[in-house]
């Protein structure tokens, strides 16, 4: 059985709550990026949308890139931590509603991802409890950051810890770059901005003690990690060099590669081949960002060409997905 373990959805029903289109400053993705990508990325909105939520639209897509089951989960457009608690709570709610009626069209061959409204601690922890408890997803999926807190801000750990007892996974999956002010050219508001969240939100999980103080709750970063596994070798450096990054862990940044799980989102052989060198094949999955443009159109391809042996190949593209968000062999 191969698994695409990144793909999503899109609630139409969001900006029905919020009353009209989100302010495009809430967004940064959308506050940031040059008008030249504003209008290529509005030039694809209807095929997205039919994408997104005709259900033969998707069994089409999953047929010609060879996929047997995937993980489905918000559209990161959507999460909106901008909004007062109430109302995030409400758009909470409807996206995971929303999954749940996706995956529910075919559960042998879906399996759903929610999205929390993070900012808001104590619903969070409550839409948690009843997206598990109730509608059977899987985890999370959130931004690199709530708004204004940082995932190590101690106010989240209420968060983690009821995810860990729920057995509810964490992905991290950034729209933009919080203060992409810079990266408005070249879509760099993508390219550059994402992976670079990506390893911003490592660095607070790792440095700010997160993982540390909650063992079992179990992190995907998406798009190979971002920056992370590359560049772990600096980390190291800073936190034998620098007595304040020792303040929180005992232990050297890398050790905590194999603390958290990647997908396969980085279109290039040899820098798949590297992050399963680095982390093993039980850390990674196959995973396209479907159906963006961003996405890889053809993952399984890229994981036999970066993943030669039997065994590792067949753990990426099946097994360790099988085991992180417990499906049923």
């Amino acid at each position: 059985m191969i698994i695409d373990i990144h793909t999503h959805t899109l609630c139409p029903g969001v900006n029905d709550i919020l009353g009209g289109p989100p302010p495009r400053g809430a967004v940064p993705y959308q506050r940031d990026m040059s008008e030249e990508s504003r209008a290529v990325d509005g030039a694809q909105g209807p095929d997205l949308m039919q994408k997104f939520n005709d259900g033969p639209t998707r069994d089409r897509a999953m047929a010609a890139m060879g996929v047997d089951f995937q993980i489905i989960a918000p559209a990161p457009g959507q999460q909106h931590y901008w909004a007062e608690a109430d109302l995030l709570a409400r758009l909470s709610r409807a996206q995971n509603d929303h999954v749940a009626a996706t995956v529910g069209r075919d559960t042998g061959r879906f399996a759903g991802l929610g999205t929390l409204p993070l900012s808001a601690p104590d619903a969070a922890v409550r839409e948690a409890t009843r997206a598990v408890e109730e509608l059977g997803l899987r985890g999370f999926q959130i931004d690199s950051r709530a708004h204004e807190m940082e995932l190590s801000d101690p106010a989240l750990d209420p968060v983690w810890a009821r995810l860990a007892q729920l057995g509810a996974v964490l992905a991290i999956h950034p729209l933009g770059f919080s203060h992409g002010q810079r990266l408005s050219d070249f879509f760099m508001v993508n390219v550059v901005g994402q992976p670079l969240e990506e390893i911003i939100a490592v660095h607070h999980l790792i440095f700010g003690g997160v993982l540390d103080r909650h063992p079992d709750l179990r992190v995907l970063v998406a798009h190979g990690g971002g920056y992370f596994p590359y560049y772990v070798g600096r980390m190291d450096h800073a936190w034998n060099a620098r007595p304040e990054l020792r303040r929180l862990i005992g232990d050297a940044p890398s050790t905590y590669l194999r603390r958290m799980w990647y997908d396969t989102c980085v279109f290039d052989a040899p820098t798949l081949a590297r992050l399963v060198d680095l982390t093993g094949a039980d850390r990674v999955m196959m995973g396209s960002d479907w159906p963006f443009d961003m996405g890889d159109a053809d993952p399984v391809t890229l994981v036999r060409a970066a993943v030669p042996d039997a065994a590792a190949q067949a753990a990426v593209l099946s097994g360790t997905a099988v085991d992180f968000f417990r499906l049923a062999r």
